[in-house]
């Protein structure tokens, strides 16, 4: 499987600039040339420093993202 069978998309939440999200266009786009989702794996979270305060980072959750992976286009006619 080559890289571009898989597609991270997400979610990043900022106080400032809002909700944000990320890797729709491309899994829309895999979709729309009729690739087939094989499987969906679990991503990770993003963190956002805060600051730090005598030696402490202070975190928070910023988001989150999953990673698409397509089936290669040489299985998309198998059964």
């Amino acid at each position: 499987m080559t890289d571009s069978d898989t597609h991270e998309l997400g979610i990043r939440i900022d106080p400032v600039q809002g909700v944000a999200f990320f890797g729709i266009e491309a899994v829309n786009r895999q979709l729309a040339l009729g690739r087939r989702v094989k499987e969906i794996r679990p991503g990770g979270a993003i963190m956002t420093k805060l600051g730090e305060n005598e030696g402490h980072v202070r975190m928070t959750l910023g988001g989150c993202d999953i990673v698409v992976v397509f089936e290669a286009e040489d299985d998309a006619g198998a059964t």
